[in-house]
């Protein structure tokens, strides 16, 4: 009488790959599954027999069923829109569609998701010390606490097909100057604002000075700016030689340029200029 041959459970001789992972399936000792946990989508190994125990959530890998085999790359939801720049964030990466390399000019726009220039940076910019060869197009308020070296400045105009006296808020966050193409109505007061959620005083600091310019068509002598108001405050305007305006042009146009220097805290020295 012979006896019966052992048996011996070997268990797997080799890894068996099953793909993606799928929260149905039953996983066995050394199958191997990609995995995407929002965060990166990584290969992993089983460890322990399992059946809806993904293998890590947010870079932390569940190590009671699951060892990590080779970490992948960034699996972020951020950053989906075609030529965002991709950041560290975390464990992965993120990225904001107002953080763009337009591939098909070269521009890199900051806040901007058409960049105009080189690098266009819509709001506002500090730094230390900035050397600029080319072109660096800034929208709204740059701040310079060192040296500013450019070859070429180009203001931004906000051209508006309307008259001065229609328009009441002037956003400096959009441009400095502004042209007004149509013949002036009446006699005006503008605004001058960040924008409708940005104050002027927000984005300046004490004794820092900007200017901001009016071109407005005329054809009326009894039509001009008869003053200012920041974000929304009245001011006191210091004329140069001490003159307020009483009119504008008959024809033409009048410019006007408002110098602003922060003073304190909602605080403005205003100079103003007609021509």
């Amino acid at each position: 009488m012979s006896n019966p041959a052992n048996e011996i459970d070997v268990g797997k001789i080799k890894l068996v790959w099953r793909g993606t992972y799928a929260g149905a399936t039953a996983y066995e000792v050394d199958d191997l599954v990609l995995y995407d946990d929002s965060q990166t989508v990584s290969s992993y190994i089983c460890v322990q027999d399992s059946t809806g125990n993904a293998p890590s959530s947010s870079g932390t890998v569940n190590t009671t069923y699951w060892n990590l085999v080779a970490k992948g790359s960034s699996a972020a939801a951020a950053g989906s829109v075609d030529n965002v720049v991709q950041l560290k964030s975390g464990t992965g990466f993120a990225a904001d569609g107002l953080f763009i390399f337009n591939t098909s000019t070269n521009r890199l726009g900051i806040n901007s998701d058409t960049p105009t220039a080189t690098v266009d940076v819509l709001g506002v910019t500090t730094t230390t010390r900035l050397t600029v060869g080319d072109e660096f197009n800034a929208t709204g308020i740059s701040t310079i606490s060192d040296t500013f070296n450019v070859s070429e400045v180009l203001q931004t105009v906000s051209v508006v097909a309307g008259a001065a006296n229609a328009t009441s808020n002037l956003d400096i966050k959009t441009a400095s100057a502004f042209l007004f193409t149509s013949n002036s109505g009446d006699t005006w007061t503008h605004n001058i604002r960040g924008d409708g959620s940005t104050t002027l005083d927000s984005m300046m600091s004490v004794g820092q000075i900007m200017t901001v310019k009016v071109v407005s068509a005329q054809n009326d002598a009894t039509h001009y700016s008869a003053n200012i108001t920041i974000d929304g405050a009245a001011q006191t305007e210091l004329w140069v030689n001490s003159s307020a305006p009483t009119g504008g042009k008959a024809s033409g146009y009048d410019t006007y340029t408002w110098t602003i220097l922060k003073t304190g805290s909602a605080t403005f020295t205003t100079f103003a200029t007609q021509s």
